[in-house]
């Protein structure tokens, strides 16, 4: 996909600076409402245990999927259930082992390779263009908020998890 960036000096597009112009993107405008000011400054460093850093990024994941920013949330999802290593039950480990699964695929890694298809396509590349779906966007970040131990979950991952058992038949 290429983009273009707008320079200050260029009045004949409608790009404000330093926007950037992405083909076919419906949230380019929903995006640019204000110009970009960056943090206070100065700004301090964050620091954070492996899972507030995941735990952030599991919420920011949720943000992005509410806006529609599917990619995103996969993304930062993935990003945050990577972070946390947990032994016992957690839905990637449920779907990973599930017996029917070896039915369907030869081998173990080609099955693991298809659950994080979206995940490993975003963070690799690969094929010239994926549909990226509400649904996949959805399990990812259930998938994060499992490996999360409940005590950590925000008010907010509380209603991202009732609002996906609520629609998972539709989405």
């Amino acid at each position: 996909m290429s983009a273009k960036i707008a320079k200050a000096s260029a009045p004949s597009t409608n790009l404000r600076p330093f926007e950037v112009a992405m083909p076919d993107n419906p949230f380019r405008e929903a995006r640019r409402r204000r110009p970009f000011r960056g943090p206070r400054l100065p700004a301090e460093p964050l620091s954070l245990t492996l899972t507030q850093a995941a735990s952030r990024q599991v919420e920011a994941a949720i943000r992005a999927f509410e806006r529609g920013t599917f990619e995103v949330a996969v993304t930062l999802a993935g990003a945050g259930e990577g972070m946390i290593k947990r032994e016992g039950h957690y839905l990637f480990a449920a779907l990973r082992d599930n017996p029917r699964a070896k039915e369907r695929f030869a081998a173990k890694k080609d099955w693991i390779n298809q659950l994080n298809r979206e995940h490993y396509w975003l963070k690799h590349g690969g094929d010239d263009a994926m549909e990226i779906s509400c649904f996949d966007a959805a399990m990812m970040i259930s998938r994060a908020l499992t490996k999360l131990e409940a005590k950590d979950w925000t008010p907010f991952m509380e209603e991202f998890r009732a609002w996906f058992l609520e629609n998972i038949d539709v989405i």
